[in-house]
């Protein structure tokens, strides 16, 4: 199947932008209440899909943030996991004794989530290190990972928009959507 075979008209919305933008705030209240106003938060984004949930996370933020991104990726061609990890690129300031938030838009087998809340801790000694993802799909997990923060959990559903996308489209549509079988 293409992209071309797949078009927005056909999209059922699973969360809208209100509802969106309105768990947004509620996940950085939480954040903004975990951490002091002082301490330097570095937030990670997984490129390319956590970009417009990191845009709009940081806004509501109280303390001094710096944003870095990562690529990560566990999917191959069908848009199914691989079971693997494949680093792009994990190029990061220095993060010792860091607080870090790493930010996704979905965690579904958990195999990536798992392997970067390592990385950071081992490789990179930060002192605190937070999770928070746009989507959970517990029903894919394979590794156990904890998430610190979660937008919303999905069912076994293929979501696109919001960052997240079929074949690098749909990346830009302002809410979460999912094709019917």
């Amino acid at each position: 199947m293409n992209v071309i075979d797949k078009k927005e008209e056909h999209l059922l919305e699973l969360f809208s932008q209100d509802m969106i933008q309105t768990r947004i705030k509620e996940l950085a209240e939480k954040i903004n209440n975990e951490f002091d106003k002082n301490d330097e938060l570095f937030v990670i984004g997984v490129l390319r899909g956590s970009v417009l949930f990191v845009a709009d996370l940081v806004r509501h933020l109280k303390m001094p943030v710096q944003i870095e991104f990562i690529r990560l990726s566990s999917y191959g061609n069908d848009q199914k996991s691989t079971g693997k990890v494949k680093t792009v690129d994990l190029s990061l300031p220095n993060l010792a004794d860091k607080n870090v938030l790493i930010v996704e838009d979905i965690v579904d087998t958990g195999l990536t989530a798992h392997f970067l809340i390592d990385y950071i801790k081992d490789q990179h000694n930060a002192k605190i290190v937070k999770f928070a993802s746009l989507l959970d799909k517990t029903c894919a997990r394979i590794h156990p990972v904890n998430i610190d923060y979660i937008g919303f959990e999905v069912d076994d559903k293929f979501v696109v928009g919001y960052g997240l996308d079929y074949q690098g489209y749909y990346r830009n549509l302002p809410y979460i959507g999912y094709f019917p079988q």
